[in-house]
């Protein structure tokens, strides 16, 4: 559960990253799992860092934006739209 006075956007921001947590589970990418996890966590104690940390997951060869799902396209659509949404409310945030 969520404290109250968190920022809205910053609670909308954790729900996207603990979807991002539950794709990445059914598809067993464990790597990518803990950082997100990471971040998440990091923003339930209301720190900016978890901003700069998932922001740092993007950017070069191997990065979180160029995970693609062994799976049916459906699922790398939802991916791609949660991550997105995610990476859009950390640039609010920033």
């Amino acid at each position: 559960m969520k404290p109250p006075n968190l920022h809205p956007d910053l609670v909308d921001f954790m729900e996207s990253l603990t979807h991002l947590e539950k794709l990445l589970a059914q598809h067993e990418k464990g790597h990518w799992l803990k950082k997100v996890r990471r971040v998440r966590q990091i923003a339930e104690n209301s720190d900016g860092y978890c901003v700069q940390l998932f922001l740092g997951l993007y950017g070069g060869m191997g990065s979180f934006n160029d995970l693609v799902l062994d799976a049916p396209a459906s699922a790398n659509d939802l991916l791609h739209r949660e991550r997105r949404r995610a990476y859009e409310l950390a640039q609010v945030l920033r």
